[in-house]
């Protein structure tokens, strides 16, 4: 089981990765498209073999930040295709002070810095001449709140990870 802290997406996001999603295929992206049901951003990747009992305790003791991460633009990392948000002190705070105190309770976790977004589409490939700025336009002005954090895991299912969640702070 890989555990994960995350924010999930409200409704009215969801609805516009989605159609995000779609207007990507339309333009001829191929690979493995995130499940609807899936679509999160995680905080901090906690990976394998954790239990979650220590990481709740730690959740329960840090407040999350009361901002709304907006979205920026579509964008690469390496082949995997990403609604980008632009981060605030905020968010970039609360992120700090979590992995602090992972760190202190001798959590592990990777140490990637937090960059804000949701993975749209693995193993991404797609036409040369497709501009990825038009693609994101269902996404303007929508925004991810950050007040509601969950601890997640991901349940391998086949080709396609399903994640579930274990417990939320608000």
């Amino acid at each position: 089981m890989r555990l994960f802290i995350a924010l999930s997406a409200p409704e009215n996001a969801r609805q516009a990765l989605e159609m995000t999603q779609r207007v990507l295929r339309r333009q001829g992206v191929r690979g493995r498209f995130t499940l609807p049901d899936d679509l999160h951003m995680t905080l901090t990747f906690l990976g394998d073999g954790k239990e979650p009992a220590p990481v709740i305790e730690v959740m329960r003791g840090i407040e999350p930040a009361r901002t709304e991460l907006v979205f920026d633009r579509l964008t690469m990392f390496g082949n995997i295709l990403v609604a980008l948000f632009r981060s605030d002190d905020a968010a970039q705070g609360y992120v700090r002070a979590l992995r602090k105190a992972l760190d202190e309770a001798g959590i592990g976790f990777d140490r990637k810095a937090f960059r804000p977004h949701i993975t749209l589409c693995r193993d991404a490939a797609f036409p040369s001449s497709l501009k990825l700025e038009a693609c994101g336009d269902p996404l303007r002005g929508v925004g991810i709140p950050t007040q509601q954090v969950h601890l997640m895991r991901t349940a391998p299912q086949g080709k396609t990870p399903r994640y579930s969640v274990i417990f939320t702070k608000e």
